[in-house]
């Protein structure tokens, strides 16, 4: 029986991280295949900021075209959102009855999977692929170390906020991505991505009137940004909630 390896991942954009850990399970025999599941909303992250889902799911397909071994997995793109990786599995699961599935991912993965939804079935029920995301990244059963995997020594976040900065980026992704970013000015609107990320910033750590400053000048530059809208509503019923905790005991 085939063993696909499953790496869900909101991918926002691929990089050649992605792509260097998972030609590396197909090459050391730990796969057959690996499947790049894009996730249009991950429940455990803020669907804010987040390239189109589509766009997303272009650039993967591009990327895997012509290398073996390597596809990518719309499945949850017809599913319930947020998509929740059990559920994904068994769908999948019910769909290439043939294949035996595995789920990859990085330390983070192993470290937080405890609060997954129905994670004592999804251990359970799934060999797991842990690559080491730095030197100190280990994991004992039930989790598969993939030793002398390549290190990840990037991040979309990254590559996002150097476009942003008007960094270099290029290099970080295959061609066919840094393409298709420029081509249809993904994360390109310099000053909002900017403004947006100090504003998020703030919000995390309790900066409510800083966050408003900064999601406000968005708004001056973009009228239309819903991102920025939502999170200046989010703010203003933290801050009704508290003037209300306050004064009306």
């Amino acid at each position: 029986m085939a063993t696909t390896a499953l790496y869900f991942g909101s991918f926002n954009p691929l990089h050649k991280g992605h792509l260097a850990v998972a030609q590396f399970v197909v090459n050391e025999g730990y796969a057959d295949e690996v499947w790049f599941v894009v996730s249009p909303q991950n429940p455990h992250k803020s669907p804010l900021g987040l390239a189109p889902e589509d766009d997303r799911l272009e650039m993967v397909r591009r990327c895997v075209e012509g290398i073996e071994g390597l596809g990518v997995c719309d499945v949850e793109f017809s599913m319930e959102r947020p998509s929740y990786t059990v559920k994904t599995i068994d769908r999948l699961r019910e769909l290439y009855p043939e294949r035996e599935f595995a789920l990859l991912g990085g330390g983070d993965v192993a470290a937080t999977i405890g609060s997954w939804r129905e994670s004592d079935r999804l251990v359970r029920e799934n060999r797991i692929l842990i690559y080491p995301r730095n030197e100190y990244d280990f994991f004992s059963e039930p989790f598969v170390m993939l030793k002398g995997a390549p290190r990840m020594d990037v991040s979309s976040t990254q590559i996002r906020n150097l476009i942003a900065e008007a960094g270099e980026w290029e290099s970080l992704v295959p061609l066919c991505v840094a393409e298709y970013i420029k081509n249809n000015e993904l994360y390109m609107n310099q000053e909002i991505i900017k403004e947006l990320e100090a504003g998020k910033k703030a919000f995390a750590e309790s900066d409510f009137g800083a966050a408003k400053n900064h999601f406000g000048a968005v708004l001056r530059l973009d009228s239309s940004n819903c991102e920025a809208a939502q999170w200046l509503e989010m703010i203003e019923d933290i801050l009704a909630f508290r003037h209300k905790d306050y004064y009306n005991p």
